[in-house]
């Protein structure tokens, strides 16, 4: 009867947070993995701090969650959708327009040009690339084929990969 008394005087447990800080940091990892590849590792190793304190948030600091029987997740599953549609077309635009990958992988495509040491300083990199002349639908094609097989693929394991395992 105390702990029952103890236990009802805590706050109630809201979901709704821990469930927005995933998401977000889904987000975070995929649409800018392109810029940013240490996102990944660095994600799992906080969402490990974050079971504990979720374990410890729901042990000690709030009552014990009631328990609804659902079938999924709700509209959080059409928002990680969303997020990974939309980091096919921020990925891509990295790979293809701001960073060198691209360059190293079909280099006629780009032009070098030198800055000065001033300018080299400021941007660390003594050099800036841009699209060569006349090489600007080559460069949109090797994207929008790329993001057309890559959306393909994101719709065969969407169509392939069950939601939930058959055992649920």
């Amino acid at each position: 009867s105390e702990r029952i008394d103890k236990d009802y005087d805590k706050d109630s447990y809201e979901q709704f947070d821990d469930y927005l800080e995933m998401i977000i940091q889904i987000g975070y990892v995929t649409l800018f993995a392109g810029a940013f590849p240490l996102a990944a590792p660095l994600s799992i190793i906080c969402n490990i701090l974050e079971l504990y304190s979720d374990i410890f948030k729901l042990t000690y600091i709030t009552r014990r969650p009631i328990v609804h029987r659902i079938t999924d997740i709700g509209v959080w599953s059409t928002l990680v959708k969303g997020i990974v549609l939309l980091s096919v077309f921020t990925n891509l635009y990295i790979f293809c327009f701001t960073s060198e990958q691209l360059m190293t992988y079909a280099p006629s495509l780009f032009e070098l040009i030198p800055l000065e040491a001033e300018e080299a300083l400021k941007s660390g990199s003594d050099h800036v690339h841009v699209i060569a002349d006349g090489a600007g639908m080559a460069v949109a094609t090797i994207m929008m084929s790329l993001e057309h097989i890559v959306l393909f693929l994101v719709a065969v394991i969407w169509i392939t990969v069950p939601e939930t395992t058959p055992a649920v």
